[in-house]
């Protein structure tokens, strides 16, 4: 089962012990030098991705499952989803939005990763951003407070490589480390009180 795999606990504790060190990162110290945490809104995920290559799918997925189970009945954003994904060719314009909009929430990012052969089906939980575009080379900023990468294939020398290696991971893997992720995170959301208790039994 999954909920009692190593990998699965290891996730939910990094993930819950993140968030925790997220919010005392922003802490704020008032003019009286008394040390204060910021009342935030929400939390807001960050998928991703595109449903055009299964390689890639990983976040839309997650965020898909995500809004389904979520809703909107917590404190809790999701951005990023099977129906409306964030690519390379839109993801800047919906920074600028991100960063209007959402300036005073925690925001974990989620995306696919290449890595060494043997990092396949591994999560890594990262408590700072996440460069988009980093598995094709691209230089771009850092967006986000945490983040989260499922590596999903080996990586190669070339962009090229990278590319048809992101189009040949198998359907099932993705299946696998989406569930992982989505109940990971729905389970330490339902910890966290303040964002949204019992969203999810």
């Amino acid at each position: 089962m999954l909920k009692n795999s190593v990998e699965y606990k290891r996730f939910v504790w990094e993930l819950s012990s993140i968030i925790d060190c997220s919010l005392n990162d922003k802490a704020v110290t008032n003019i009286n030098n008394t040390t204060i945490l910021n009342n935030y809104k929400n939390i807001t995920f960050i998928c991703i991705g595109t449903n055009l290559i299964i390689g890639d799918a990983f976040g839309p997925i997650v965020g898909s499952v995500l809004k389904n189970t979520i809703g909107k009945k917590n404190r809790i954003k999701i951005i990023g989803d099977l129906k409306n994904c964030i690519t390379y060719n839109n993801i800047k314009d919906k920074i600028k939005n991100i960063k209007k909009m959402y300036s005073n929430d925690i925001i974990i990012v989620l995306d696919s990763a290449i890595s060494h052969k043997s990092d396949i089906g591994k999560v890594f939980i990262q408590n700072r951003g996440l460069k988009y575009g980093e598995s094709l080379k691209k230089e771009n900023e850092c967006i986000g407070d945490i983040s989260i990468k499922a590596v999903v294939c080996e990586q190669m020398y070339d962009n090229i490589s990278n590319f048809k290696n992101l189009t040949q991971v198998s359907e099932n893997q993705i299946q696998n480390v989406c569930s992982l992720v989505s109940l990971g995170i729905i389970d330490v959301l339902n910890k966290k009180g303040n964002f949204g208790k019992n969203i999810y039994k």
